[in-house]
């Protein structure tokens, strides 16, 4: 088979395989949907808000804590078992769910409920790692952009279910056990086909590389890892020694180091190639875990990530306190399509930030040389400018600002994040160090919903939210938010800093090797 019958079929393997991704994370996607069948669960069940956000955020917890787990799995055993395992866990889990609700199945406990919800998280990680992992080893070159797409349907999923529960399931009386029913098929079906289309197929050939000694070239996976397995040998980054005179280049190819040539060198400068003298570190396991710039990123996303997770799962409860006290003859249909609306505008926003951050940060990266560490900053800065627009909202319409405002930050933030660990620490390990970086962001979720549980029973210990004009119930609940996000962008700020440096010593360090032709820049070495 000729190069252009293979660089073809691999051409349709990536674009089946990006199919399948879209598809998994669609599935994932419902783990954001509590908010849609939750108040009414609550209410048919007796839950307390206290109680109600355990239940919500228990979906969380299984989604988040499991990510080490299944970031392992999807580097070694591949993202096709993932997805099978997805498939059986959302089934179950929705099932469950709409069997006790309707009371075909006995709750001894609302704990159990809690347990249907961590299932409901695995089965969203398990899908959701399959996913973004193949993404992320399939593609290089627009490797932000990809993964963006990816992470995207995330996001929309939610958009597009809640208009289904509002199309086919909240009538005069909302159907909520059929909701749950279609819930526990979708994830059936959805997950099965992202199985069948789900492959590693690598890079392809790259270009020749040439670069200082001791600067990294990221690795395509080998030819016989399409599974998504691990290989044995040794896979360390291939460096080229340089001369000033005559340029000694390794081709990279395709699961093997390729071999050496000697090429005449092209008469390109570093600097004006764009080089950002920052380089990708392959790191993985404990050396990641200790890594400070690793840390400070885990950071940003446990307090970003926890302020969109609180939002999501509370904003039914919002709307339903802001409906019923500013309506003199409020409609539980009416509650129901509010909230859907609220909940799709917010799915919404956060498709829209999944898919457009990648692209806009890619095409910043090239055009106007804006390191990604400075993007982090206005990402954490945008979360705090949501924040602050939903404290001050005292009507729906203003609400309704604040939820597109809250969805737009949390889709820069999950669609940005996952970019900067591949290209920073590597893509042997990403799997494993994607599920570290988001493991404990449940509990920043936690922590806020508690708050907010708290605040909410003390100012209604009736439970009536018509006694809550213009959300004044729940408000001081979100001065702990903003604070919050006041924190994530001092400790973007901190991890800009250090980048930062980090590109000035490595500027020196190729300066030093005198290096004044190189064909080829690899893409791990912009920022």
């Amino acid at each position: 088979m000729d190069e252009g019958e293979q660089r073809s079929q691999r051409h349709v393997r990536r674009t089946v395989s990006m199919l399948g991704a879209c598809l998994a994370t669609t599935s994932a996607g419902t783990v954001y949907l509590f908010s849609t069948y939750g108040p009414a669960l609550s209410h048919r069940l007796g839950l307390s808000s206290s109680q109600s956000n355990v239940v919500a955020i228990s979906a969380n917890y299984g989604l988040l804590l499991s990510g080490p787990l299944f970031g392992w799995a999807a580097d070694t055993i591949g993202p096709r078992v993932l997805s099978l395992i997805a498939a059986v866990g959302s089934f179950t889990a929705f099932t469950a769910l709409a069997y006790t609700y309707s009371g075909a199945w006995q709750m001894p406990s609302w704990l159990i409920l809690s347990l249907y919800m961590v299932l409901v998280g695995l089965s969203a990680q398990s899908a959701n790692m399959a996913a973004v992992t193949t993404t992320t080893k399939n593609f290089k070159q627009n490797r932000g952009s990809a993964v963006s797409l990816c992470i995207a349907f995330f996001g929309l999923s939610p958009f597009v279910l809640s208009h289904v529960n509002t199309v086919f399931f909240a009538g005069d009386e909302p159907d909520t056990f059929g909701y749950l029913r279609f819930l526990s098929f979708l994830g059936l079906v959805t997950s099965v086909a992202a199985a069948g289309c789900l492959t590693v197929v690598g890079f392809g050939p790259s270009r020749y590389v040439s670069v200082p000694p001791g600067f990294v070239v990221d690795r395509p996976p080998s030819s016989s890892s399409s599974s998504g397995l691990l290989s044995d040998r040794d896979d360390e980054s291939v460096y080229g020694a340089v001369k000033a005179a005559s340029t000694t280049v390794r081709e990279v190819g395709e699961g093997s180091a390729g071999s050496s040539t000697t090429a005449e060198p092209a008469p390109v400068n570093v600097a004006s190639n764009g080089v950002d003298y920052d380089t990708a570190r392959d790191l993985g396991g404990w050396a990641y875990v200790n890594d400070v710039e690793a840390r400070l990123l885990m950071l940003v996303l446990f307090l970003c990530a926890g302020i969109g997770i609180f939002y999501n799962n509370n904003i039914g409860t919002m709307v339903n306190a802001m409906y019923y006290s500013s309506t003199p003859h409020p409609e539980a249909r009416t509650a129901q399509r509010l909230i859907n609306h609220h909940v799709a505008v917010v799915s919404l926003g956060s498709f829209v930030g999944r898919l457009t951050i990648g692209i806009v940060a890619d095409m910043c990266k090239r055009i106007w040389r804006l390191p990604r560490s400075g993007i982090l900053v206005v990402i954490t800065a945008c979360v705090l400018v949501s924040q602050l627009v939903v404290i001050s909202a005292t009507t729906l319409p203003s609400l309704l600002v604040g939820s597109a405002c809250t969805g737009l930050s949390y889709g820069f933030t999950f669609g940005f994040v996952p970019t900067l660990v591949s290209v920073w620490f590597g893509t042997r390990h990403f799997g494993a160090n994607w599920g570290v970086t988001t493991v404990f962001t449940g509990f920043s979720g936690q922590m806020l919903g508690a708050v907010f549980g708290r605040v909410y029973d003390a100012n209604l210990p009736d439970r009536d939210p018509a006694q809550c004009p213009q959300g004044s119930c729940y408000r001081a609940a979100f001065g702990l938010a903003v604070a919050v996000a006041v924190g994530s962008v001092v400790a973007a700020a901190v991890l800009a800093k250090r980048r930062a440096r980090r590109r000035r010593d490595n500027r020196r360090r190729w300066e030093a090797e005198e290096i004044e032709h190189v064909e080829y820049v690899p893409f791990v070495l912009a920022e």
